[in-house]
């Protein structure tokens, strides 16, 4: 038995050997290449770009194509294709395209395009386009497009096109066209159509179309928007046919989109809002100056359209709810009905006030709220100038286990100027 192993031993030897013939270290001097360390099995061609090395192993390594694995502690240099496993400690190179997996300390680097997973500790980059997974500590480049999934620290970029997953963790851009999700930490960038999703910690960007969902903290943009921007700030859009929904909704034109927020800014008389403040061309920004019974003083700003009109204000309230006084901030929204036209409305709406007793007494809770119907006629005598009278009823209550607290009812006169 030990004498048949002995014979394999030697066969095995003597078949490496053999091989030798066929199968060969790579002779840089042969093919003009600066010579690399390495232990390799290739395949030597006549025609030195059909060269194929199926493993490799080595220092720096500088050869034409790839067909298997290769290892190397510095750099891998591939001039022509790679299909299989490459690694380094710093740098992957592959003049033409890769496919399969590589894996480097700094960096993994395609000419043309890359399909497989790619993992480098700073930088993946293909000088088209990249296929299938790539994950980096600073960026993900593509010259052209990207799709599959991609994952860095910092950037996600390509100059034309991005379809997949995109995380980053500062931006996410795409040249001309996004499909699928992008998550950036800080923005999401589309130079064109954006079909998708993005989600950033500020600002999400379409230079053409949204057809999809825009959701960030600080706000969305698009030239058009077809689909949904949410945001905790702003959503702008030239032209929004679809849904605006944060605290401020600007748009030019809102040919059957939607605003719902605070403030909502259109550019289009025939603009859909709801909101505190809704802001059209025919919108009229009025200053009243006021006083009665319960706000001895008061001064509100009037946002009036045709029929519907919004009012943001402040008074002072002395005698009846405290003995000293106190001060109140009050949203109101309501109707304009013309009596006579553009000269006599009977106005109607509702108000909320919340209620700054500012310490008067212990028994006193320190923060009150009151719901305030009201009712009154508006005389415009000039275009630009008008009084009015209106009374109502004012029921106060505490925020504290919603109790009743206060109820008078309203008398107030005043001035609308502008």
């Amino acid at each position: 038995m030990k004498r048949h192993f002995t014979y394999f031993k030697m066969f095995l030897l003597t078949a490496i050997l053999t091989a030798g013939t066929m199968f060969s270290p790579i002779s840089a001097q042969e093919y003009g290449l600066k010579k690399g360390r390495n232990i390799s099995l290739s395949i030597n061609n006549q025609n030195s770009e059909k060269q194929k090395t199926y493993f490799n192993f080595g220092l720096l390594s500088n050869y034409q194509n790839l067909n298997g694995a290769s290892i190397n502690i510095i750099s891998d240099v591939v001039h022509q294709k790679t299909a299989g496993f490459q690694a380094s400690g710093f740098v992957n190179i592959v003049g033409n395209r890769s496919s399969g997996m590589q894996v480097a300390g700094i960096a993994n680097i395609s000419g043309v395009k890359s399909h497989g997973l790619r993992i480098a500790g700073l930088f993946n980059i293909s000088g088209r386009s990249t296929y299938a997974m790539q994950i980096s500590g600073i960026g993900n480049l593509a010259g052209n497009n990207q799709k599959g999934f991609m994952i860095t620290g910092l950037l996600n970029m390509s100059s034309v096109n991005t379809k997949g997953i995109l995380i980053s963790g500062m931006a996410n851009i795409a040249g001309n066209e996004q499909k699928g999700v992008a998550i950036g930490g800080l923005s999401n960038v589309c130079g064109g159509d954006m079909h998708g999703v993005q989600i950033s910690s500020l600002m999400n960007i379409a230079g053409n179309t949204n057809q999809g969902f825009q959701l960030s903290a600080l706000g969305n943009v698009s030239v058009i928007n077809h689909g949904f921007q949410m945001s905790c700030i702003s959503n702008y859009s030239g032209d929004n046919k679809g849904l605006q929904l944060g605290i401020a909704n600007v748009s030019n034109k809102c040919s059957k989109g939607v605003q719902i927020g605070v403030i909502n800014i259109n550019g289009d008389s025939c603009a859909r809002q709801v909101g505190i403040i809704n802001i059209k061309p025919q919108t009229r920004i009025q200053m009243i100056v006021s006083g009665g019974n319960l706000y001895k003083t008061g001064a509100e700003v009037r946002f009036r359209n045709k029929l519907i009109y919004t009012q943001l204000g402040a008074g002072m309230i002395l005698g009846g709810l405290t003995d000293k006084a106190s001060v109140a901030g009050t949203y109101r929204t309501g109707l304009a009905f013309p009596l006579i036209k553009d000269k006599l409305h009977l106005n109607t709406d509702i108000g909320y006030s919340h209620i700054e007793t500012l310490g008067n007494a212990n028994i006193i809770p320190d923060r009150l709220y009151a719901i305030q119907p009201r009712l009154g006629l508006e005389y415009n005598p000039l275009k630009k100038f008008g009084v009015f009278i209106a009374g109502g009823y004012s029921w106060t209550r505490t925020y504290k286990n919603n109790q009743a607290y206060y109820k008078s009812p309203i008398v107030e006169a005043g001035l609308v100027l502008f």
